[in-house]
């Protein structure tokens, strides 16, 4: 049967339903199958409806700042279709208290307080592309938390014990980072990525599970991206930065979502899993 998983006392509870394996093999089949459309969406379609070849970091910055990026409406719509068409109504798509959001988020905003200062006092990019910025994250947010935190691991979540589905989910979603390189041509710096967004990707499951709602998840995913594209714009606009090493650069990106993973585990340590 299913797997259920409840957080502690002071948290959220979300329950599994007890189903059938058949149908909960059903749901995994449709959800991986969602997941490739989506990636062909978002990568394939969209590189072939896009009039400018991306192949840098400055060039993708560049995208995102000059309008609506189209690959990702491609996703979303994938998205929106398959939610209709296979009948999930558990995705987390309801309002979180203010209270609890208060209660859980307030480590991670603290987190961020340095990098949007740090952008503000190095030059923040014209009113036009901090708006197509804003956008587009929220755009990203929106298609990659459906996807994953939605999607993926509530299929994952019914058939396996919380910590290998949450695990499973971000292992996967950091993965998909790796195709980045293929857009912008550096393996190097989307494994980094990889690594990076997996770390990322417990702590945003972690707060759908306190939470109940993907809202959350949401919202500080494109707080972060938002942040860390206003950080960057200006060096990669005047010039193509000399990317780090390997192991610098590694180091750097575990160093910056270090403290939300150890927040994340944090929040996880009253959560039990039980069967159903």
């Amino acid at each position: 049967m299913g797997r259920t998983w409840r957080a502690g006392p002071q948290g959220a509870e979300l329950h599994g339903m007890d189903r059938p394996e058949a149908t909960i093999d059903i749901r995994l089949r449709q959800a991986l199958l969602t997941l490739a459309l989506w990636v062909i969406a978002t990568l394939g379609l969209g590189l072939l409806l896009r009039q400018e070849r991306v192949s840098s970091l400055a060039d993708l910055i560049a995208l995102l700042s000059q309008g609506v990026a189209v690959n990702l409406l491609l996703g979303l719509a994938v998205l929106a279709i398959a939610t209709r068409l296979f009948g999930w109504s558990d995705l987390g798509f309801r309002p979180t208290p203010l209270w609890l959001a208060l209660r859980l988020l307030w480590f991670p905003v603290l987190m961020l307080l340095p990098i949007f200062a740090l952008a503000s006092a190095i030059g923040l990019p014209p009113l036009r592309a901090v708006g197509f910025l804003a956008l587009n994250t929220l755009l990203i947010a929106l298609s990659e938390e459906w996807m994953f935190r939605g999607i993926l691991f509530r299929a994952m979540a019914v058939r396996q014990r919380l910590w290998p589905a949450l695990l499973l989910t971000s292992v996967i979603f950091g993965s998909m980072h790796v195709l980045n390189g293929f857009s912008y041509g550096d393996l190097t710096q989307s494994s980094v990525q990889a690594v990076a967004a997996t770390m990322t990707g417990v702590f945003l499951g972690a707060l759908l599970i306190r939470t109940g709602s993907i809202w959350p998840s949401i919202a500080m995913h494109m707080l972060w991206n938002f942040g860390l594209l206003l950080l960057t714009f200006e060096a990669v606009g005047e010039q193509q930065p000399q990317p780090a090493p390997t192991l610098q650069a590694l180091l750097m990106a575990t160093a910056i979502v270090m403290p939300n993973l150890l927040y994340a585990l944090f929040l996880l340590r009253k959560v039990t899993a039980v069967d159903r």
